[in-house]
């Protein structure tokens, strides 16, 4: 089996964000892709659920936007000739984790297929807040973090993706995805440690 190298992946050691043009946005976190028996399960899913609330709640605090997609599936979708049913809507597996239950303000887009912002109003409510820098975090990495990550930057939003709140399926998967955020659509990599979402008027 051949060695693949892995490039260099520049990651950010201090990334400080203005609160009032900032939106995070927590990609499926639902019970199908995160609990034990959900139909998708990602085992390194539900290491990442305390770094994701640990930064929405801090993202809330300073009074930065936060946001969720939501894979949604009618029962003959016909995503299900790809992958496994999952996420039918209505069902316990589409339901998001406890853990991150979203707050009443809060809005859940939920979306037909990979891309947060396909078939969504997402654009829409990030334009409507003047966000500017979107946050990244979620599962799974290259496939629904990746597609909603670089349509926000297709759509010119700053992005950056939290490392250890993202899960993926297998390590070469992950890095797959930072290097296509850091090469292509030239967004940040940040752990959560040293992520700060600033105030206005700091």
């Amino acid at each position: 089996m051949p060695h693949v190298e892995v490039p260099d992946i520049p990651r950010s050691d201090g990334l400080r964000l203005p609160a009032e043009r900032t939106a995070v946005i927590t990609v499926d976190m639902q019970n199908d892709f995160v609990a034990e028996g959900g139909a998708l399960h990602v085992p390194s899913a539900a290491s990442t659920v305390p770094v994701i609330r640990d930064v929405m709640d801090r993202a809330r605090q300073a009074g930065a936007r936060v946001a969720y997609t939501q894979d949604w599936h009618e029962q003959d979708d016909p995503e299900f000739r790809v992958w496994p049913r999952h996420a039918v809507r209505g069902s316990w597996g589409a339901e998001i984790v406890p853990e991150l239950t979203p707050k009443p303000q809060e809005p859940v887009m939920q979306k037909p297929r990979y891309d947060g912002f396909y078939g969504t109003p997402l654009d829409h409510q990030l334009r409507v807040w003047g966000v500017h820098y979107v946050v990244v975090l979620g599962t799974v990495a290259n496939i629904c973090v990746q597609h909603t990550a670089a349509s926000a930057a297709l759509r010119w939003y700053d992005v950056a993706l939290v490392e250890d709140g993202v899960s993926a399926l297998s390590d070469f998967d992950l890095h797959a995805t930072l290097r296509q955020l850091t090469f292509l659509y030239l967004g940040q990599v940040v752990r959560a440690a040293d992520l700060r979402f600033e105030p206005r008027g700091t």
